[in-house]
């Protein structure tokens, strides 16, 4: 259920600066997604319960939700942010991608820290962006910098997911 508001939430988030609706209240929206996913997993690990649709809907939502903070970012900063930002679209979608390959073959992949840290990143630089934009109306922290700060996240998150999984792999080879 906190998975779906997350969703909604982003729908909401989307919505508005596709519309142009109450876009002074970009700020109050954009962090409570990543409320929701904390919120989530924490109920998830408590109750212990870790369910196969939760462990595809739940990467959704966070691509969701990093696909629409890009959307709107690029509005905000246009051209000149073009590759950082196609990078980490790609490296996302690539991450998104494996897991569900993975996932289909019966190899369920777990998160590991790197992902929370990579989350973590995104939010906090797409936060960052939202509000020197949306609040205070310029930016004192160059966008592009940002981006490519954004970049190096995904990057880093997919060269380690590639390396965990060849490493396990290898070691089922090799035993």
């Amino acid at each position: 259920m906190v998975t779906l508001l997350g969703i909604v939430l982003t729908t909401i988030y989307l919505g508005q600066y596709t519309l142009g609706i109450l876009l002074f209240l970009i700020p109050v929206i954009y962090p409570l997604t990543p409320v929701t996913d904390g919120v989530d997993g924490f109920l998830a690990d408590y109750y212990n319960e870790h369910s196969k649709w939760g462990k595809i809907v739940d990467p959704f939502r966070d691509r969701y939700f990093t696909f629409v903070a890009l959307g709107n970012i690029f509005m905000i900063g246009g051209k000149i942010i073009l590759l950082p930002l196609l990078m980490t679209l790609g490296f996302e979608l690539l991450i998104w991608v494996g897991g569900l390959i993975l996932y289909a073959v019966g190899d369920v992949p777990n998160v590991h820290c790197i992902g929370k840290v990579r989350a973590a990143v995104h939010w906090a630089v797409g936060y960052i962006v939202i509000i020197q934009y949306y609040w205070i109306g310029t930016f004192y922290i160059p966008i592009l910098w940002l981006m490519w700060i954004m970049a190096i996240a995904s990057i880093a998150a997919y060269v380690f997911y590639v390396y965990r999984y060849a490493m396990k792999n290898i070691e089922h080879i090799s035993a």
